[in-house]
């Protein structure tokens, strides 16, 4: 092996994470900007205030909407505002915790248990192997998410194949990253048959289930947006 080699492989082997440290930050907020801007309740009460407005239009006589229709409107959106605005900080308060504070939770407390656990029967890889898996896995998985729900949100398809595809499409990204989680722990650390099947399974699906609920969390809170602006 040459000296250019052994120079270049603890290198490139570091830049990983460092990489995946500023993915991560960038994938959280992408997310975040998409759930906040897809925002169902403010959306269900802008609706509601566009069909009080035209129903209140509609029980005006006609010789009197020319002077009584702008107050109508302006009392309704009087009332509805200060909702609209509670809808808003409330949604951006459920965003913050299901595109920021739980996947950071989830990588940090995922990262803490499983190596403590591979510790018990040895982790040659040390922390920095366990630490690039994990980060590795989620930049790539939130990424992948983020991209897919934003393409799928773009494209101009109907309502039951945009949300079938968006699940599918985010329950298999979930699937694929935590087996691949699985299979860089165990080349890090060399794990064994046993340690695999006796530790590494268990903890592939209860990490997956964690992921599935999440999953099904940001997809609910999609199509329910979706659903809503197919009533317009």
């Amino acid at each position: 092996m040459s000296t250019c080699q052994l120079v270049n492989r603890p290198a490139n082997a570091a830049s990983v994470p460092l990489l995946c440290l500023a993915a991560l930050p960038a994938a959280w907020f992408g997310t975040f900007s998409l759930l906040t801007s897809h925002n169902p309740l403010t959306r269900a009460i802008t609706l509601g205030s566009d069909l009080a407005k035209e129903q209140a239009l509609k029980a005006i006589p006609q010789e009197w909407m020319g002077w009584l229709a702008q107050p109508v409107i302006q009392l309704i959106n009087q009332y509805v505002g200060p909702y609209a605005l509670i809808g808003e900080a409330f949604m951006g308060t459920w965003a913050i915790l299901l595109a920021l504070i739980l996947p950071a939770s989830f990588l940090l407390l995922g990262f803490i248990i499983v190596h403590g656990v591979l510790l018990l029967g040895g982790a040659p890889g040390g922390w920095k192997g366990t630490a690039r898996a994990f980060l590795v896995n989620h930049a790539s998985a939130d990424l992948a998410t983020l991209a897919w729900a934003s393409l799928l949100l773009a494209l101009k398809l109907s309502l039951l194949t945009k949300c079938s595809l968006l699940l599918a499409g985010l329950l298999l990204i979930r699937l694929i990253a935590h087996t691949w989680l699985l299979i860089s722990l165990t080349r890090a650390h060399s794990l064994g048959a046993l340690r695999i099947i006796f530790l590494g399974l268990p903890a592939l699906f209860f990490g997956l289930g964690l992921s599935i609920l999440l999953t099904f969390a940001t997809w609910t809170w999609l199509v329910a947006d979706l659903a809503l602006a197919a009533l317009r």
